[in-house]
């Protein structure tokens, strides 16, 4: 870290002649703001696949994170203090906010906004807990409850004090997100939390990522940095922090990437190293810079032979890779789902994509900070702050899109509410919604559900919903001998892999 900055402060004080303006030799296209609407005819995507606005400014503003909530409603984390100019000024202004969009009349566009909480120093990650909402906003990780059903937060604590520093955005922990195992993990960390006995506990595990962590339906957690889009743990990180006496990463931080290639459809001269010949191929950004909150779907609207692909924004590029996952020997590998393209692509320079979700309708979703300048201040260089101010790449600001990616040829369905019999929830295709009705049963902290649970574990026919219900009766304390002892000899081993685990 301190020799990154180190590099490039050097590269920020260096003199301008070294680095050459090679964007005045380009034929770059405008980047005028365009309407959503617009924006949309600027997308090119892989066949089959279509795009369309799930959330829009001015509803939504500098959007960086979000959750779904069981009611379908998203929690977005606007950032909103981020680079108000290419100087940065302003930065620490408690702008910040925490939205609750919701679609009223059911046409698949949020069209209602209530501001959960307020005045906000760059917050970065939300998690749904018991009882209220988990927000990072270094220093602290704040405990929000809504104590009256308003969507409004009127209880705020410090629920950790310490959990990040102010600073480079990507550069600081974030993630807060829900693992298989009933814990939550952040990149950039070495923090993984859990509500026990009434307070959140703090432990250890390996440190791994930048910006953005994903889970595949197993709990393997995926991560990457700006250079480098995408790295597996194969096993649990904290096993290897277990004895002090013997440190190792065998197993962790597996490489899913071959080529550093990239393939985008404008001419991206507007990047911090452009000046680097090995960075830009014809105008157009060559390699990975700024790789950014990876998903792994787990959803039921795509093609089923997705599940499991990686899907990994590049704001830099304006676009997103969709990385095939192939297994083989329990070996991962990863490559570019197509030849010399990408997913998708956009003309529109402004489209920043900085992180994606899983959706509770089975489609993924794009959140698009829409804006000229990605680049924090800490790291512009002269090339890349001269050409901003002359391309005028630095207003308006205050913009966000969050957009539904589906695949057309399959039928597609209503985001249905998380509720009812949570238990039989665990059996539904749709990864999100196991997940959900995991953390829902979970958090009730209700055993009545055990019974249920352990049927599930010995009698579904869906190895995940087994899976599910083990770690789900781990959250409530309730394992019993006869439901491990029937899962260590499951047929499939990612159960008997939770069944050693739990």
């Amino acid at each position: 870290m301190k020799k990154s900055l180190f590099l490039f402060t050097l590269m920020a004080c260096a003199p301008l002649h070294a680095m050459p303006e090679v964007w005045r030799g380009m034929k770059v296209p405008p980047a005028p703001v365009l309407t959503p609407e617009q924006a949309l005819k600027s997308f090119k995507l892989a066949p089959g696949f279509q795009i369309e606005i799930a959330a829009a400014d001015p509803l939504v503003h500098d959007p960086v994170a979000m959750v779904f909530d069981a009611a379908g409603r998203m929690w977005v984390v606007e950032m909103r203090a981020y680079m108000p100019n290419v100087d940065g000024k302003g930065e620490d202004a408690r702008t910040g906010r925490i939205a609750v969009l919701e679609d009223t009349n059911g046409d698949g566009r949020m069209d209602k906004r209530t501001d959960f909480l307020t005045g906000l120093q760059m917050p970065r990650a939300i998690a749904l807990v018991k009882g209220g909402v988990l927000v990072a906003e270094p220093p602290n990780l704040l405990f929000c409850e809504d104590t009256n059903g308003d969507l409004k937060c009127d209880r705020k604590t410090v629920a950790l004090k310490g959990y990040a520093r102010q600073g480079p955005v990507e550069h600081t922990e974030n993630g807060l997100l829900p693992g298989l195992d009933n814990w939550l993990y952040n990149a950039k960390s070495t923090k993984r939390l859990r509500f026990i006995d009434g307070r959140w506990v703090v432990r250890n595990t390996v440190f791994r990522g930048q910006w953005g962590l994903a889970q595949d339906n197993y709990g393997r957690l995926y991560h990457n940095s700006n250079s480098a889009p995408l790295f597996v743990d194969l096993i649990p990180g904290f096993y290897t922090t277990r004895n002090p006496h013997h440190g190792t990463r065998a197993g962790l931080g597996q490489r899913l990437w071959g080529s550093s290639a990239v393939w985008t459809s404008r001419v991206n001269p507007g990047i911090n190293r452009g000046y680097q010949k090995h960075m830009l191929r014809d105008g157009r950004l060559a390699v990975w810079t700024g790789a950014s909150g990876p998903v792994i779907y787990r959803g039921d609207q795509f093609p089923a032979a997705m599940v499991g692909d990686a899907f990994i924004p590049e704001p830099c590029g304006n676009m997103i890779r969709r990385q095939r996952i192939t297994w083989q020997d329990g070996r991962p590998r990863g490559d570019n789902a197509y030849d010399k393209v990408e997913w998708l692509t956009s003309t529109d320079e402004r489209f920043r994509p900085v992180n994606m979700a899983n959706g509770p309708d089975g489609c993924l979703y794009v959140i698009d900070m829409y804006r000229g300048i990605i680049q924090h201040r800490i790291y512009v260089t002269p090339f890349l702050r001269k050409q901003i101010i002359e391309r005028k790449l630095d207003t308006p600001i205050g913009l966000g899109r969050i957009y539904r990616v589906f695949y057309k040829d399959n039928p597609r369905r209503k985001p249905a509410k998380v509720e009812g019999d949570l238990a039989k929830q665990l059996e539904h295709a749709n990864g999100w919604t196991r997940s959900t009705a995991q953390r829902l049963i979970v958090q009730s902290g209700d055993r009545a559900f055990a019974p249920a649970l352990r049927h599930i574990v010995t009698a579904s026919p869906g190895h995940l919903a087994r899976q599910h219900a083990l770690w789900t009766l781990e959250g409530l304390n309730a394992l019993d001998p006869a439901a491990l002892v029937k899962a260590l000899t499951d047929e499939h081993p990612r159960v008997r892999i939770a069944a050693l685990r739990t």
